[in-house]
């Protein structure tokens, strides 16, 4: 018997009945029934076409093989593997996957563990492969053995598989494969029945990562920007993913700190700087950045062009196209863990929806707000905090089973919509392959959608919502789009999934009402939260940015770019970034230190010569700008003191400012003055001083004219009785004389 024969009577025997190979470098010296052993072949599976068992045509599979051991193997042949057909009669094949938990289990399943059968009539050769060598093979599987293998087509999730089996100097060929590669393989019975329901299903990919700024508010790891950017990185792969997908609907889930970072690093890194806004007539077009609000860099020199410039560049003319074209769910600037703020600094949110998106304003992106943790997860302090009727999008693991026998279509929390997602599609196929490859990627959310498929049982099937991981290669994109063309499959964006159902009053709008209380939100969600002190830190550098600001005026924007810094520094990306707090901590001191360049000095004491009067007070800026400021005086009831404002300083100045103050009563009065904002809010410089008024002396006048009164009522009486001594003498004078 020939090599080749030997093989295939061999690799026709049930998968089940043969032992598994563990992954990683192979030890000749073992064999796959020891501990250890790992196959020296390496398969993946790059293209299958269809993505589905097919009614008509061929199933075509393509991929790469890679020789991982220190020996050339030879002879290698590579055959497709099916749960299904005569070499699953005798059983030890897996059974058809219908249900959710199912495909989880499926996934994380053991890569060695038995799940179908090989069929060795058709298959690929590949002559020789030295150590670290690698080729790429094609099986296609007509249609005549398909029908061989699937008599009876059933709607479920089957498994379909590689293996390779060759032999080298010190391993000769053996019923063991030597390779292998599996992924699943969704069918649907009669797809194009008349009346079959679709499932709608929207394919989210998202922008939003960490941003974290050097003391001198520059962006800081720009080495790790360099990489995101890049075509496989975290923020250039999603985009050159879903730059693939053509006309196909697709969705973006956009923290709008990330393009104007990237125009940050486009623009060469500058640090924060107080610096005004260009003039009208020097400010770029329109079309490149947004009129009403100027990043200070912009009116920078000429910026050196480096391999990150370059990147930068690159990435925001692919993003404007992407982003100007298809559906943008636009999540709170800087991408603020929302259920760490809830509990710690609700106002947190409505901070960031009201920060301004610089570059996706320029660009004039339409967008819906959403609110969405990566985890999936929202508590219900987090989702009271969404104040402004934002779309929640929340993975099925949140409604627990005990409550919810399948997660809500078409519900609300108060005006909130809910979308439902579902993350586990994104988390993959299973090994040995990358589990976020675009075809298992493909695959998995195919079987999701059939698993809705079944559970409709001829009603409205659940839509399917799928967040790719950032991870995604572009690499066989278009295979993935493509393959997404499925009459009972209808792709749709995000937004014709975040409206609430129909008849939004009585008694079926009241049946969408979800209580948040009742959704799922584990103790280790809680312990992944930002710390409070991040949170409170955040809180405290939005004041003082935003006294900064309101004190500069509308020429400047270091405000606005001090609150995109906090709010950054809030995000779900810094959870484990044991530093976050004090790179706030020590933003919100040199804004402190701004501001501490404003002083008030007031007299060491004044006495008002009546119950009114007016005194100076002076006001120093030692910044080198221009600056509006009020004073706000404080003092007890029985006095009132009022200042005239806003008080209008240039740059390095100094000025006297005239305080009117009104006496209820005498005494002295203790009155602080003290320099704030617009609002109100105290910016650091305050000074105190006594008053007195001045109607003492008219008492001691009123005392002086009563002195005066009585004297002259005592002098009147003294000379009545004298007066009358006077006539008494004069009448006794007169009566002896008669005598």
């Amino acid at each position: 018997m020939t090599g080749a024969a030997l093989a295939g009577s061999l690799l026709a025997a049930p998968a089940a009945a043969l032992p598994g190979d563990l992954p990683g470098d192979r030890n000749p010296a073992l064999s796959p029934d020891d501990e250890g052993y790992v196959a020296p072949l390496e398969i993946s599976i790059d293209q299958l076409t269809p993505g589905v068992l097919p009614r008509t045509g061929p199933l075509v599979v393509s991929g790469t093989i890679t020789n991982v051991d220190l020996e050339t193997w030879e002879g290698i042949n590579l055959y497709p593997l099916f749960n299904a057909g005569p070499g699953c009669a005798g059983g030890g094949c897996a059974a058809v996957m219908t249900t959710p938990d199912e495909l989880a289990a499926a996934a994380d399943s053991d890569p060695e563990a038995p799940i179908g059968a090989r069929y060795v009539e058709v298959n690929d050769t590949i002559a020789t492969l030295a150590p670290g060598g690698s080729a790429r093979y094609t099986i296609r599987i007509p249609q005549r053995i398909l029908r061989q293998l699937f008599p009876v087509r059933t709607t479920g999730v089957y498994w379909f598989g590689v293996h390779a089996s060759g032999l080298s100097t010190s391993t000769p060929r053996d019923q063991f494969a030597d390779g292998r590669a599996r992924t699943f393989l969704p069918s649907v019975r009669n797809p194009d029945a008349p009346g079959r329901p679709g499932v709608e299903a929207a394919v989210v990919l998202p922008l939003r990562g960490r941003i974290a700024h050097e003391e001198d508010g520059s962006l800081a790891r720009t080495s790790g920007w360099e990489q995101s950017l890049a075509v496989d990185g975290d923020l250039g792969g999603p985009l050159a993913f879903g730059a693939a997908a053509g006309a196909t609907p697709v969705s973006w889930l956009v923290d709008p700190a990330i393009p104007d970072a990237v125009r940050r690093l486009a623009l060469g890194n500058p640090p924060r700087d107080v610096t005004p806004r260009p003039a009208p007539d020097d400010e770029p077009s329109a079309s490149d950045q947004p009129s009403e609000s100027e990043p200070p860099a912009e009116a920078a020199e000429p910026v050196e062009e480096t391999a990150l410039t370059r990147a930068a560049e690159g990435w925001l003319e692919q993003a404007r196209t992407e982003l100007t074209s298809d559906a943008v769910a636009l999540l709170p600037y800087g991408d603020p863990d929302v259920a760490a703020a809830g509990d710690a600094l609700p106002s947190l949110y409505p901070a960031a929806r009201q920060q301004p998106a610089v570059q996706l304003t320029a660009w004039e992106v339409t967008s819906t707000p959403v609110v969405a943790a990566p985890d999936g997860y929202l508590d219900a302090a987090g989702i009271d905090a969404v104040d402004d009727g934002a779309t929640l999008l929340l993975g099925n693991q949140a409604f627990p089973a005990e409550t919810f026998t399948r997660p809500p279509t078409g519900a609300v929390v108060g005006d909130r919509p809910v979308v439902v997602t579902a993350p586990a599609a994104s988390d993959g196929g299973p090994g040995p392959d990358p589990a976020q490859a675009p075809v298992a990627l493909r695959q998995r959310l195919l079987a999701e959608a059939v698993v809705r498929l079944l559970r409709a049982r001829g009603g409205e099937a659940e839509p399917l919502v799928v967040v790719l991981p950032p991870t995604v290669s572009a690499a066989g994109a278009e295979d993935f789009w493509s393959g997404l063309s499925l009459p009972w499959l209808d792709l749709v964006e995000l937004d014709d999934l975040a409206a609430p159902a129909s008849g939004g009053t009585g008694a079926a709008a009241g049946d969408r009402q979800l209580d948040p209380d009742e959704l799922t939100y584990p103790e280790t969600q809680e312990e992944d939260e930002l710390p409070g002190r991040v949170v409170a830190e955040a809180g405290r550098l939005i004041r003082v940015s935003r006294a900064l600001q309101s004190i500069l005026g509308e020429d400047y924007t270091v405000g606005r770019d001090l609150v995109a810094e906090a709010l950054a520094g809030t995000s779900y990306a810094m959870r484990s970034d044991v530093q976050a707090a004090d790179r706030l901590e020590r933003t919100r001191g040199w804004v402190e230190d701004q501001l501490g360049q404003l002083d008030i000095d007031a007299p060491s004491g004044v006495t008002l010569s009546s119950d009114s009067g007016s005194f100076n007070v002076a006001v120093s800026n030692g910044l080198d700008q221009p600056v509006t400021v009020e004073i706000r005086a404080s003092t007890d009831s029985g006095a009132a003191v009022r200042v005239a404002g806003p008080v209008r300083l240039a740059a390095n100045s100094r000025t006297s400012v005239p305080v009117e103050a009104q006496m209820a009563r005498t005494g002295v009065h203790n009155v602080t003055l003290q320099l704030t904002d617009a609002d109100g809010y105290p910016i650091g410089a305050e000074d105190s001083l006594p008053l007195r008024s001045g109607q003492a002396g008219a008492v001691i006048w009123a005392i002086i004219g009563a002195g005066i009164g009585i004297l002259f009522v005592a002098i009147t009486i003294r000379l009545v009785r004298r007066y009358r001594r006077h006539k008494t003498a004069e009448t006794a004078e007169t009566a002896e004389a008669v005598t």
